[in-house]
């Protein structure tokens, strides 16, 4: 069919009704700000109080998400930094920071200058190449946007080179083997594991569950990012080989993975969320029934 055979809602005469609308004013005294109101709200709740909800939003890992919550200091502007050095920062957003002072924009570009190269003719292409939406395109993003390496310095990329290497020996009982990898101090286990062509079980990869989970038998590791094993579970030699750094020699074993699970998760959900009797549950009935599997 040829597109002479369409014809528009507009050319057969089709048009949406317009319903009649009325304008009310009320003299009402103004609120404040969202922005204003929000800050009043962290403000009185503290670090704590805005963590509050994190229960629902991270599911399992919110239930043993507690004692060891400190604030993280994040570096500012010096005080007697010219504004040029505060970065690219948003010229035409008019929003100032609290201090007077934009913080640092991690774009190369200003806003100008970003609508110069890709907003000339007044639109954006939808597939856009650039440096914003690299994380969703491009292994590595805004690094190999601009012709890095994917991952470098983070863990799961290639090591820095001047990093001091140890033997890991990784025994997995599951699987009846022993491997035996040489890791830098700057390198993910599991990451480098793999690159020497080694098979070992994982999942999330980012160190959210416990898959890959072992025992530490001798050694230390460095694992700041493993949410999936609380403090308590890695002060009793628990640890996740893809966000463990080796901090010397050291001898692991591949964990029962439901084992961890349930020292992880398991009570705590329990604990905190299967019980309707206990104070932490603020439910109805068709909720409690889902949550305990009976539909």
């Amino acid at each position: 069919m040829s597109s002479k055979s369409f014809a528009s809602a507009k050319q057969i005469g089709l048009q949406r009704p317009v319903a009649a609308r009325r304008l009310v004013v009320r003299a009402e005294a103004p609120e404040a700000p969202v922005k204003e109101r929000t800050a009043v709200k962290k403000a009185d709740k503290g670090l704590l109080g805005e963590l509050s909800g994190l229960g629902d939003a991270l599911g399992p890992i919110g239930l043993t998400y507690s004692g060891g919550i400190k604030p993280k200091e994040h570096s500012s502007v010096p005080e007697d930094a010219p504004a040029a050095a505060s970065g690219a920062a948003d010229e035409d957003s008019g929003e100032a920071s609290t201090s007077g002072r934009r913080p640092p924009s991690i774009s190369r570009m200003t806003t100008a200058e970003w609508r110069a190269k890709y907003e000339a003719d007044g639109t954006v292409d939808l597939f856009v190449e650039e440096e914003f939406n690299s994380g969703s395109r491009l292994i590595g993003g805004r690094a190999v946007h601009w012709g890095g390496t994917a991952g470098f310095r983070t863990g799961e990329g290639p090591s820095a080179g001047d990093a001091p290497r140890h033997t890991v020996v990784i025994h997995n009982p599951q699987a009846g083997q022993t491997v035996t990898v040489d890791v830098p101090e700057d390198r993910y286990i599991l990451w480098e594991a793999e690159d020497a062509g080694l098979e070992l079980p994982y999942a999330c990869r980012m160190g959210c569950c416990t898959a890959c989970a072992v025992r530490v038998k001798s050694g230390e590791l460095r694992q700041v990012e493993a949410l999936g094993v609380s403090q308590e579970l890695r002060d009793a030699g628990y640890g996740l080989m893809c966000v463990a750094y080796p901090v010397g020699d050291c001898e692991l074993e591949v964990a029962d993975e439901d084992e961890v699970y349930e020292l992880q998760f398991g009570r705590a959900f329990q604990e905190a969320a299967l019980d309707p009797n206990s104070a932490s549950v603020e439910r109805d009935d068709f909720a409690l029934e889902i949550a305990n599997m009976d539909e």
